[in-house]
């Protein structure tokens, strides 16, 4: 935009109030949009409770959502942390590597209780 368009349009806008509220709404509108955080995903895990237990350690337990009284229970402590190998090691690609291995690990909890809870729904409600 050079400035004579610049010019233009701030005519245009200074003319007509209707253009100017629009054009201030649609600003406004944008910058809210873009300050807003993106939603994270949509899943049917419930909130858990977090015990603790002599022979388990931490657990989370995960209650039906229509208090019927069942629940599941997942450790929180997930294992040994088990590495994939990089091709090329180095600084960035160990990096990457623990990061691929935390998400994978983080999927595979949220795939085993959403399959308990989705299992508990088709068996009981």
């Amino acid at each position: 935009m050079n400035d004579d368009d610049f010019d233009a349009l701030t005519r245009e806008h200074f003319a007509r109030p209707e253009i100017a509220a629009q054009m201030t709404a649609d600003l406004l509108a944008a910058r809210r949009a873009a300050e807003r955080p993106e939603p994270p995903p949509v899943t049917t895990m419930p909130m858990p409770e977090f015990l603790r237990t002599r022979i388990a350690g931490q657990i989370a337990r995960y209650r039906c959502p229509r208090g019927c009284g069942w629940f599941h229970d997942e450790p929180t402590d997930p294992g040994p942390l088990g590495l994939i190998v990089a091709i090329e090691p180095g600084q960035d690609s160990i990096g990457e590597m623990i990061s691929l291995n935390a998400e994978a690990r983080s999927l595979a909890y949220q795939a085993r209780v959403e399959a308990a809870i989705d299992e508990h729904y088709a068996e009981s409600h």
